[in-house]
């Protein structure tokens, strides 16, 4: 799969190009969606399938404070999700004031005078260029001018209601991961390189594998029961997320701390998977060591009691 960063990057793409347009945060259903009509579209005519989308949120240029919470935060992770769902080419665009300043028929324009473009798949409730002037209604008007055709795709609905990012980070923030795997298509995951930490489990008696959570949207602090996998295998384990009020008091960096069921081996620097399956208990400070050591053990049980179960 080609990445680009910018319109001129495009100007040796010989190929019709078949886009799907969207910030597609979290790539869930809805947006694989609009990406299939893409590729489709591409498999049927001839042409590129390709991806349309923005570094940043648009809403970080005009209200910074209300830029959510990212679903997958890293841009490694997106890519080798969109090359999946059969994407051959992506333009990842910085929402520019450039950018923001366009109107509808101005960002249409520099695309097709760009590329070819055979096709550009949306959502039904897309809008685009300049104060979000552009719908799927001015596509359309757009489409006879320049000479490509709009497929609009309608929403995926779950329980009656649209599948979307908003429903998506309020199910993992309320730790509903069967709900929140629903929607996405696939597990809620963390994904991360192993760190060192300080070694205290290892002292306890449970050994952690540590890793850095990410920027994205998270669940609550507390003990969970998961699925890990990492250098090509899979454990049960139990997890901490949350700052280890108990050893560092309330200022500690967020961490993802699992205790694996068995013996991966030396796994630092090992690219590492976490799937939580079910929130245990709230993360919270005990009176001693030995009490956390305790509730390490009853923690323990609990998750392996959940992993016999299935969940």
């Amino acid at each position: 799969m080609v990445i680009y960063q910018e319109f001129k990057e495009l100007q040796g793409v010989s190929s019709p190009v078949h886009w799907a347009m969207g910030m597609f945060d979290g790539l869930h259903l809805g947006h694989a969606g609009v990406i299939a009509a893409a590729v489709e579209g591409a498999a049927r005519d001839g042409g590129i399938p390709a991806v349309l989308t923005f570094r940043t949120h648009p809403l970080a240029r005009v209200r910074p404070e209300s830029v959510p919470p990212a679903i997958m935060a890293a841009d490694a992770e997106k890519f080798a999700l969109l090359e999946e769902l059969g994407v051959k080419m992506v333009l990842t665009l910085e929402f520019s004031s450039r950018l923001a300043s366009m109107s509808p028929e101005e960002f249409i324009k520099e695309l097709c005078s760009s590329c070819r473009v055979a096709e550009i798949a949306v959502g039904e409730d897309w809008h685009f260029g300049r104060g979000r002037a552009g719908d799927v209604g001015t596509l359309r008007l757009l489409a006879s001018r320049y000479e490509f055709r709009v497929t609009a795709v309608p929403p995926i609905l779950r329980d009656g209601e649209r599948v979307s990012s908003t429903r998506i980070r309020k199910a993992v923030r309320a730790a509903d991961f069967l709900q929140a795997g629903e929607m996405l298509g696939r597990p809620y995951r963390w994904k991360g390189t192993v760190i060192h930490g300080r070694q205290l489990g290892r002292l306890l008696n449970y050994p952690t594998a540590n890793m850095k959570p990410g920027s994205g949207v998270q669940p609550p602090h507390g003990v969970y029961a998961v699925r890990a996998r990492v250098k090509g295998a899979e454990y049960g384990g139990v997890a901490n997320l949350g700052v280890r009020p108990t050893v560092e008091g309330a200022g500690g960096e967020l961490l993802l701390e699992t205790h694996l069921f068995g013996e991966p081996g030396d796994i630092y620097g090992e690219e590492m998977e976490v799937e939580p399956l079910r929130f245990l208990r709230a993360e919270a400070k005990f009176p001693s060591l030995d009490e956390l050591k305790n509730q390490l053990a009853l923690d323990a049980a609990y998750a392996a009691e959940v992993l016999k179960r299935g969940k």
